[in-house]
C-alpha cells in the first residue's frame, strides 16, 4: 500500500498542480518511481496506490503500470482515490484512515503481510530483507529505521530501539532527542493483526497504531543503512536532486534500475559553443550555452550565451539567449526570456529593474528560487534569489524612473 495523497505544501509552486509523489526527479523520473521500482525488484507485484490531492499527473504517469511490468492479469498496480460506502464522501483524514477506508481491499488480498510505504521518498531498498527480519523477530509490526545526524532529528519521528531490535519509545519530530534512529515511514504488518487494529477513528499510523503498541512490545525496528531522502521541502528536494551529481549510482545501478515512463525524444544536441560540466542532461535537449552542476529534463532548450548553474530545469522549458539561471528549480514549459536573471543575488545593476510579481511572488529562506509551471519571464527581468513564482505567472521588468 503506497500512500501518495499528500498535498506537499512545503514544496510550494511544485505541488500547486501535481501530487508530491509525481514531482519530476533526477532528469527523467518521478519520485514515486523509486518505491515502485523497489517493489518490483523485491518481488512485490500487487500494489495499491492511495491518492488524494491532484492525482491527474500521477495517474497519467503510472497508467497501467507497463514501465514496471505491472500491466498483468494477476496482481498489478491499482490507483485508489477516496470513495464512500453509502455515506458522504470525504478525504482521508490521515495515514491510518486511508488504510481503514480501503480495509476491504486488504481483507480480500491473498497475502500474509501488508507493506505500507510513503511515495515521496528517494531510496533503493530490498524489502525482502525487511520481511526476513520481520519473520525472525516474530512481532506483528516492523518499522524501518535509519540513524540520522543530530541536526536532522527535528524532521523525523525519533525512535529508541533495544539491542534485540525492539522499539521501546517513539517521539514525533522532537526539537531535540537522545535517540539515534529515525523512523522512515515504512511499515510492515501481519495482515490479520492490521485488520484487527484498523477501526473507525484510527487516523494516524504513528500516533494511533505504533505508539500505543509500544506498551505491549509488539513493534520491531529494522535498521536500513542505505541512502534515503524524504522529499518534504524545497530544500530537501534541491539537496537530493543535486546530490545525484555525486551519487549517480542511485540512477545508474544496472542491478537495481529505476523504471519510469520514457520520453521517446531524439538525442540531445550540443552546439560547438556549448559548455557542459558536471551535469545530467536528458534526451531531447538542445544546449547552446553553458550548463554547470545542473540537471536538465527532456526537451530543455538552453540558447546561445545562456548560463545555467546549480539548477534543476524540468521538461520543455526554454532558457533564452544571454539569460542566467542560478540555484533555481524551473518547472515544466517555463519560458525564460533573453537576458533575464533568475536566482541571482542582488548586485550592481540588478536593483535597477526589480521584478513585477503581480501577487504571484513569494520568498523562502532557503535561497532557492522556484519558477512554477508554464510561467513566462520576459526578457531582461530580474528575479532575486529565494523567490517563488506561482504557475502560469507572467513577469516583466519595470521601466527605469
Amino acid at each position: 500500500m503506497i500512500l501518495a495523497g499528500g498535498t506537499g505544501e512545503e514544496l510550494s509552486a511544485l505541488t500547486m498542480h501535481r501530487a508530491k509523489t509525481a514531482i519530476p526527479f533526477g532528469g527523467r523520473y518521478r519520485i514515486i518511481d523509486f518505491c515502485l521500482s523497489n517493489c518490483v525488484h523485491s518481488g512485490i507485484n500487487e500494489i495499491e496506490i492511495l491518492t488524494q490531492y491532484s492525482p491527474k499527473s500521477l495517474i497519467d504517469h503510472i497508467g497501467m503500470g507497463k514501465p514496471w511490468d505491472l500491466d498483468r492479469k494477476s496482481g498489478g498496480v491499482y490507483i485508489l482515490q477516496p470513495t464512500h460506502h453509502g455515506e458522504a464522501a470525504q478525504w482521508y483524514l490521515g495515514t491510518a484512515d486511508a488504510l481503514y477506508h480501503n480495509i476491504e481491499i486488504i481483507r480480500d488480498s491473498k497475502v500474509d503481510l501488508i507493506l505500507v510505504l510513503s511515495g515521496d521518498q528517494v531510496y533503493m531498498m530490498d524489502y525482502r530483507k525487511m520481511v526476513k527480519y520481520h519473520h525472525e523477530h516474530g512481532k506483528p509490526v516492523t518499522i524501518a529505521l535509519k540513524e540520522v545526524h543530530s541536526s536532522q532529528k527535528s524532521r523525523f519521528g525519533m525512535v529508541r530501539c533495544s539491542p534485540g531490535g525492539l522499539v521501546t519509545a517513539f517521539r514525533e519530530k522532537p526539537s531535540s532527542s537522545p535517540f539515534r534512529f529515525a523512523s522512515l515511514g515504512i511499515y510492515l504488518f501481519d495482515k490479520e493483526f492490521l485488520l484487527d487494529i484498523l477501526k473507525p477513528g484510527t487516523i494516524d499510523i504513528v500516533f494511533d497504531i505504533i505508539i500505543p503498541l509500544l506498551r505491549d512490545r509488539k513493534v520491531a525496528g529494522f535498521n536500513f543503512n542505505g541512502y534515503w531522502e524524504d522529499i518534504g521541502s524545497i530544500t530537501s528536494y534541491y539537496r537530493a536532486s543535486l546530490g545525484l551529481l555525486k551519487r549517480r549510482s542511485l540512477i545508474t545501478n544496472s542491478e537495481w534500475p529505476i523504471f519510469t515512463r520514457g520520453a521517446d525524444l531524439s538525442p540531445t544536441k550540443f552546439s560547438e559553443r556549448s559548455n557542459v560540466t558536471d551535469s545530467i542532461i536528458a534526451e531531447g535537449c538542445r544546449i547552446g550555452g553553458d550548463v554547470t552542476g545542473s540537471i536538465l529534463f527532456p526537451g530543455v532548450h538552453v540558447e546561445r550565451g545562456a548560463v545555467v548553474e546549480n539548477s534543476v530545469v524540468f521538461s520543455f522549458s526554454h532558457i533564452g539567449s544571454g539569460a542566467r539561471v542560478n540555484k533555481s528549480i524551473i518547472d515544466k514549459i517555463v519560458a525564460v526570456g533573453s537576458g533575464a536573471r533568475i536566482g541571482i543575488k542582488p548586485g550592481k545593476g540588478e536593483d535597477s529593474f526589480p521584478p513585477i510579481f503581480d501577487g504571484s511572488g513569494m520568498q523562502n529562506s532557503s535561497g532557492i528560487t522556484v519558477i512554477g509551471k508554464a510561467a513566462k519571464i520576459s526578457e531582461g527581468t530580474y528575479i532575486p534569489a529565494g523567490s517563488i513564482i506561482e504557475p502560469q505567472s507572467k513577469l516583466s521588468k519595470r521601466s527605469k524612473k
